[in-house]
């Protein structure tokens, strides 16, 4: 996530300078909210900040490439290290206070276009955490290794770019794969003594996707009935009886509140009509098809389209993890258990049907502007759910490690592959030449160094999972596995 974090340009990113301008008047001079703008729509907040992050400087800077694939960074003008306070504007001001909070703290020590990357840093760091905490969770109390390839599936490139900008997209995808990973391993593997390590990181992943942002309470909901619908009557019975997911709900109980409380007092769902126009005599059947049809999109820029949503990541990319995700989305419906094959086929329906009915109830007011990564909470369950169900039988109980190996290459390619590509069009364009190492923007430490590390660090992180797995060796037997579908 660093080396993404340096391999964009500052502000390259969907809304990053709204959700900057709102770290730093949060955290440096303590606007929770800002003044409500009574010349504009209701989302819009007048608030103070150094002159380096009001929206307007902001917008000038990238307004020379942004939109504009074919036209590298170089253009942009350097920022410079004014402290000098200026009103400016935010669309953002009414979202969730939590993760600007966290993420404008650099900016009590510093403002310059170091505080920028300071700020990228930290919310690097925090989605990098709940990523870890993931991780661990499968390491320390699952059996399910194969849950590690999985959470790789699940932690698209788009992941990985929203989690290294100033954005909460980010927060919300890594504390949801987190919620998702640790919910499965209580929900399959331990409903009837959940360890209290394991409930806490349920609860503090679940306590921050609650106030990621303005929708994400829904995004709680629907992953936890579907991880219900998973763990089956006895399994919801043997974790509600359990005293540490007593004690968890001294947690989550003041956080859901907070979190609808917001919603409701602060107006956070409400958004800006900047979507695609409704034309005034289109029928509703009409409407819904038209919404229904964008959802291919809406899934490619789930697995990455980068910048203001104008670089796509390669084909090479899209091609292999839709061949990874559905080879194991195919092995874990042939020999699932009906339950779990209903599961898993109810989490797929409701991440095709529950943007295209969100969208539909506010296109006439709003327009259409829905984007996969609204989705990416809810989405980023199917290949966890995939695998987690594909492990419990034994179909997968001799070609685990090959299977794993195969997977973790063809993650590792695609992945380096989005960001070379991300790279490339700031260094010199997407119809400049393959040769972006010596391009005309130059990126902190330098295009070679972020390249070469981002490939030693894919290549680690891969062979740190395959022998993860390679040591996790399958069961004999266990009252908790499938033994083939049923």
């Amino acid at each position: 996530m660093a080396a993404w974090s340096l391999a964009s340009p500052l502000f390259a990113s969907p809304d990053e300078p709204a959700h900057v301008t709102r770290a730093v008047a949060l955290d440096r001079l303590g606007e929770l909210v800002g003044r409500t703008v009574t010349n504009a729509s209701n989302p819009v907040t007048d608030i103070t900040t150094p002159k380096d992050y009001s929206y307007a400087v902001t917008v000038r800077y990238l307004n020379c490439f942004a939109f504009r694939p074919t036209t590298p960074a170089s253009c942009t003008r350097p920022l410079t290290a004014s402290t000098t306070l200026v009103p400016t504007t935010t669309y953002v001001g009414r979202y969730p206070p939590l993760y600007y909070a966290i993420v404008g703290l650099p900016t009590r020590l510093v403002v310059s276009p170091t505080g920028l990357y300071l700020m990228r840093f930290m919310s690097a760091l925090l989605n990098a955490a709940f990523l870890a905490l993931a991780v661990m969770t499968v390491v320390t109390w699952s059996e399910s290794r194969l849950l590690l390839v999985g959470l790789l599936l699940a932690a698209t490139p788009m992941t990985f770019f929203l989690g290294s900008v100033v954005n909460p997209s980010g927060l919300e995808i890594t504390s949801a794969i987190c919620l998702w990973c640790s919910g499965l391993v209580l929900a399959l593997e331990r409903p009837q003594a959940p360890p209290p390590g394991l409930v806490a990181v349920v609860t503090a992943s679940a306590a921050t996707l609650l106030l990621a942002r303005g929708l994400s309470p829904l995004w709680v909901v629907l992953i936890v009935a579907l991880l219900a619908l998973l763990a089956g009557w006895q399994g919801v019975l043997g974790i509600t009886r359990a005293h540490a997911v007593r004690w968890s709900s001294l947690v989550l109980v003041p956080c859901a509140a907070f979190a609808l409380v917001w919603v409701v007092v602060a107006h956070a769902l409400d958004a800006l009509p900047i979507g695609t126009p409704v034309g005034a005599g289109e029928t509703n059947a009409h409407l819904l098809a038209n919404i229904f049809g964008q959802t291919g999109g809406w899934i490619q820029q789930m697995i990455g389209d980068f910048g203001w949503l104008d670089t796509p990541a390669p084909l090479l990319t899209y091609l292999l993890w839709y061949g990874a995700l559905g080879v194991v989305v195919l092995v874990a419906l042939s020999c699932s258990r009906s339950r779990h094959v209903a599961g898993l086929l109810l989490l797929i329906a409701a991440v095709l049907v529950v943007p295209v009915i969100l969208q539909y109830a506010e296109a006439r007011r709003h327009g259409i502007g829905w984007q996969g990564r609204y989705t990416m909470p809810l989405a980023v369950g199917v290949p966890l759910v995939a695998m987690a169900l594909a492990e419990r039988s034994e179909m997968l109980r001799w070609p685990r490690l090959r299977l794993a190996t195969v997977l973790c290459v063809v993650i590792g390619v695609a992945d380096l592959a989005a960001f070379a590509e991300n790279l490339r069009r700031y260094t010199v364009g997407v119809a400049g030449p393959i040769d972006f190492l010596r391009g005309s923007w130059h990126p902190p430490l330098g295009a070679p160094t972020l390249t070469a590390g981002a490939l030693a660090v894919t290549v680690l992180t891969l062979g740190f999972v395959r022998y993860l797995i390679a040591i996790g060796a399958p069961r004999a037997s266990d009252s908790h596995r499938e033994r083939g579908p049923v």
